[in-house]
């Protein structure tokens, strides 16, 4: 009696078995699997990298003129220059050029770009952001226009 039981186990079993290899082989019945590559140019992460950078308070894009382009040895965008690493095609370096506003604390201000700059690239391109390097290139002072206009018009 074992021996009947084993060998309709044995058969069940090899009956699921073939079972699932005629579904997997069924014809017109794939799995869904992605085809081809995605690619994220430099330009629309640094749009990204520069949207981030806005929403720090008390931070703003440096200019990037001639001097800063050639310096850089590439093209950049409002102050941010994007790095996709040779051989590691999802991984990026971000190089940023701001300008703090005066009485905030660099260091802090720093942490913070860096930080909105990672999220926002990570979160929607998927891409590993290798390093923000921030390069705080001068300060700027905000002047209140009502304060200003009562100097001028006593």
């Amino acid at each position: 009696m074992m021996e009947e039981e084993k060998e309709m186990h044995t058969t069940n079993q090899d009956y699921y078995q073939s079972s699932e290899t005629q579904q997997s082989q069924e014809p017109g019945i794939e799995e869904a699997q992605p085809k081809g590559e995605v690619k994220i140019s430099e330009e629309v992460i640094s749009q990204m990298a520069i949207e981030a950078l806005k929403s720090v308070p008390g931070v703003l894009p440096a200019s990037s003129g001639l001097v800063a382009n050639l310096r850089l040895g590439r093209r950049t965008s409002s102050g941010v220059k994007i790095t996709i690493e040779e051989g590691a095609p999802n991984e990026v370096i971000v190089d940023t050029y701001i300008s703090v506003k005066y009485g905030l604390r660099i260091p802090d201000i720093a942490w913070d770009v860096q930080e909105a700059i990672k999220n926002q690239i990570e979160n929607y391109t998927g891409y590993t952001v290798k390093a923000v390097n921030v390069h705080v290139q001068g300060i700027h002072f905000t002047e209140n226009k009502s304060q200003s206009q009562d100097l001028i018009n006593p």
